[in-house]
This record gives structure tokens, C-alpha cells and sequence, in this order.
């Protein structure tokens, strides 16, 4: 059960907030996000939009898609787990990805289920 996501992170010491595209095997992908700011107690991180398929390569390339779409222009100086593709986008473009998102979700929704799981 793997999933393609969107997230945000906020840093609440700075209240600097920056996005962030991954995948996990994890069926429920905030689940992968508490892992990170467990170690990391000064960002809160939250999923924005995900979307499922049975093949975590599936998710994989998704993910690598988006990077080239919306390349890495941000970095931190702490080495997050899992975090080495930042963005910071605009609010417009930050909802344009949630819809793509949101879109790659029912496509692949399709893939895995069948026609009429739409």
C-alpha cells in the first residue's frame, strides 16, 4: 500500500514553511511525516494531498515527475530524514499541485481498481 504525497512543513521556531513531494510504503503517508518531525520536535508537518497505488514504483515515479515540474529551490542546513527535495511555492501554485495531486489520485484509483472506483 503505497502512496505519492504533497506536504507541507512549517518550522515553529521561524514559522518558515516550505513543501516537500515523497512517496512511502506507508498506507497512511502522515504516518511517514510523524517519523520526521519525531526527530525534528521544531517542524510540524502535514500531508496536503496524496495519491494511492498498489505498486510503491508507481508512486516512485509520480513523485519524480513532480520534482521535475516544480524542481528543488530551497534547502535546509538540518539534514532532515527523508527531506533532500524542497520547494517553497506560491499559494496559487501550492493549490495547483494539491489539484494535480488530487487528479494523479482518481487516475491511479482507475489503475488499480477499475473503472467505475472513480
Amino acid at each position: 500500500m503505497a502512496k505519492m504525497y504533497f506536504a507541507e512543513f512549517t518550522n515553529t521556531q521561524t514559522g518558515e514553511v516550505f513543501q516537500k513531494f515523497g512517496h512511502t510504503g506507508f498506507n497512511d503517508a502522515q504516518k511517514r511525516l510523524d517519523r520526521i518531525t519525531q526527530d525534528f520536535p521544531q517542524y510540524k508537518a502535514r500531508v496536503l494531498a496524496a495519491a494511492y497505488h498498489h505498486n510503491i514504483e508507481k508512486c516512485q515515479g509520480a513523485e519524480e515527475a513532480f520534482q521535475v515540474m516544480y524542481p528543488k529551490n530551497f534547502w535546509l542546513e538540518e539534514k532532515l530524514s527523508g527531506i533532500t527535495e524542497c520547494v517553497k511555492l506560491k499559494s496559487d501554485v501550492r493549490y495547483e499541485v494539491i489539484q494535480k495531486v488530487m487528479k494523479l489520485n482518481a487516475k491511479f484509483k482507475k489503475e488499480c481498481f477499475g473503472e467505475n472506483s472513480a
